[in-house]
């Protein structure tokens, strides 16, 4: 959903093209996900938990990657499709929808991982330490975005 309303050029030919790129990225993360799965797993001691993630994940990210990459296939060939989509897409009222819809995930999710952050400190220091490491991630990642939209817009 956030992906489709992404555009990353006026030339919506030109953001199509861009997708295709970010979707087979994703499919070879899916893929690598699979070659780990029946390469690597095996011959671990992984719980079945650990196990049924890369199996879940693999296919969850796999599926999602051609339905997404042959979707934008059909809109590069069908142009009636493609000017329907450009407008639905580019419509204001969505544009400001998802963004509000991205703010606010963004802003619970860091305030959600802020709060585990007490709860996990006691339990974990592993855990704390990677939640606190994702929150890090997170704060460089819009100071990052911040300052590149800030140049460009």
């Amino acid at each position: 959903m956030l992906m489709k309303n992404v555009t990353f050029s006026k030339d919506y030919d030109k953001t199509l093209k861009l997708r295709c790129l970010w979707f087979g990225a994703m499919l070879a993360i899916g893929l690598v996900g699979f070659a780990c799965y029946f390469f690597l797993v095996p011959q671990s001691n992984l719980g079945d938990h650990a196990k049924g993630f890369y199996l879940g994940a693999a296919s969850g990210i796999t599926v999602a990657a051609v339905f997404f990459l042959v979707r934008t296939q059909y809109l590069m060939s069908h142009p009636e499709a493609k000017r329907k989509a450009r407008i639905e897409e580019t419509d204001e009222r969505q544009q400001k929808i998802v963004g509000g819809a991205a703010q606010f995930a963004g802003l619970f999710t860091f305030y959600a991982a802020a709060l585990a952050l007490f709860v996990l400190l006691p339990l974990s220091l592993h855990a704390y330490y990677a939640l606190l490491g994702v929150l890090a991630v997170y704060a460089l990642s819009f100071v990052a975005a911040n300052l590149w939209l800030s140049k460009k817009l």
